[in-house]
């Protein structure tokens, strides 16, 4: 286990009114932000696209690999302990 004083950080989308957690994938939680709100942002803010459609192959062949590689990979260390 590793022995830290210092604070972890996960990518959490969070629900304030029913008070749990919608998400805690990063890369899904960049494709529902990349249009989930647009009709409450400024034009030039709503236009903007992190998941654009000529790259998602790409992208997502990457969060492919990503996933079991690195991100279930931290389980192995300890580093992340789970119940």
């Amino acid at each position: 286990m590793l022995n830290s004083a210092g604070r972890f950080t996960v990518p959490v989308l969070w629900d304030k009114k029913l008070h749990t957690i919608v998400n805690n994938e990063s890369s899904e939680i960049i494709r529902m932000f990349n249009t989930a709100f647009n009709e409450f942002l400024p034009a030039e803010k709503a236009k903007l696209d992190f998941y654009p459609l000529e790259l998602r192959k790409d992208i997502d062949a990457l969060n492919e690999w990503v996933y079991p590689n690195i991100n279930s990979a931290l389980k192995t260390f300890d580093l992340f302990p789970y119940p």
